[in-house]
């Protein structure tokens, strides 16, 4: 595994024999296909840890992220998956986990050259946990790392075939990127799709719309938090509010049956570590996020 500097990475992981439940935690931070935002160029770099994610940035970063998420708590009997064995997939390569090649971009007169390799870390981390034991396995991304469980379900089920995989994605609705904004990002990350899906290239929506007609072999639940006017989104694909509002709607009604959306009618980004947050008609995330997990029959698409 690489991040964008080119230096090494890992993953981080925590086995327990308290269950055979297998928690595959996609770690986000933005994204980056330019140059000004890739190295901060008179603007905030726009993706994080791209100069590297080593055994300091673990211990801080990872344990940060575990603490914030109610469902992943080891010392809480409530924590529905607190007997999981878990693995924390870092995010360091600006491409929303889904990337394949090296691109050089020009920064303040040098050729600097970014690895977005998401795509291929992925591999990498499946091929070094593929041996755990599972009888379940539940692929959970916040922001970056939603796109990153959604981009890559069928390589997670296709590792673990003969149980089913769960995928979970906070604030990471399959929406369009403006046109050339996605134009920009296919000729830099050369991003790779679900296998099957022709017209995936086309846009992000064309993902969503081949996950409900063709989920993966042994299939599995698919839960999306839908913040409809997510602000942080609206910047990153170059939307405004009612413009982001009306497409995510879209997104989240579509989703039946075995998919389904939390959506609320909010401009916050991510709620996972929210669990209290309720839809105008009172389902409580929480509750919401737990029927995914057991798969009960108020796992339905709420809201807003």
């Amino acid at each position: 595994m690489v991040c964008g500097n080119g230096s090494p990475t890992g993953v981080a992981i925590n086995p327990t024999t308290r269950s055979n439940r297998l928690a595959i935690l996609f770690e986000g931070g933005g994204a980056c296909w330019e140059a000004a935002t890739c190295y901060g160029i008179l603007v905030p770099v726009t993706a994080s840890h791209l100069d590297g994610y080593n055994g300091q940035t673990f211990t801080s970063s990872t344990q940060a992220t575990l603490d914030s998420l109610w469902l992943l708590q080891r010392d809480d009997p409530a924590s529905p998956l607190g007997d999981a064995s878990l693995v924390f997939v870092p995010y360091c390569t600006g491409d929303l986990h889904a990337g394949t090649q090296d691109t050089v971009y020009e920064a303040l007169g040098q050729q600097r050259t970014m690895h977005h390799r998401g795509a291929d870390n992925v591999d990498a981390m499946l091929a070094r946990i593929a041996h755990y034991p599972h009888d379940e396995v539940l692929a959970i991304g916040v922001s970056a790392g939603g796109y990153g469980v959604e981009l890559n379900w069928d390589r997670i089920a296709a590792t673990f075939s003969g149980v089913q995989t769960h995928v979970f994605a906070d604030g990471a609705q399959l929406v369009n990127f403006e046109a050339a904004r996605w134009g920009a990002i296919q000729q830099r990350w050369a991003m790779r799709f679900p296998q099957g899906c022709t017209n995936c290239m086309d846009g992000l929506a064309n993902v969503a719309a081949f996950w409900r007609n063709a989920p993966p072999a042994g299939g599995g639940r698919f839960g999306l938090i839908d913040s409809l006017r997510d602000s942080v989104l609206g910047l990153y694909l170059g939307y405004d509010a009612s413009t982001m509002s009306s497409a995510s709607l879209a997104i989240g009604t579509a989703m039946t049956g075995t998919e389904a959306a939390f959506i609320l009618d909010t401009d916050a980004h991510t709620r996972l570590t929210a669990p209290d947050s309720k839809t105008s008609t009172g389902v409580v995330l929480r509750s919401w996020v737990e029927a995914w997990l057991d798969g009960t029959p108020a796992f339905q698409t709420v809201g807003p």
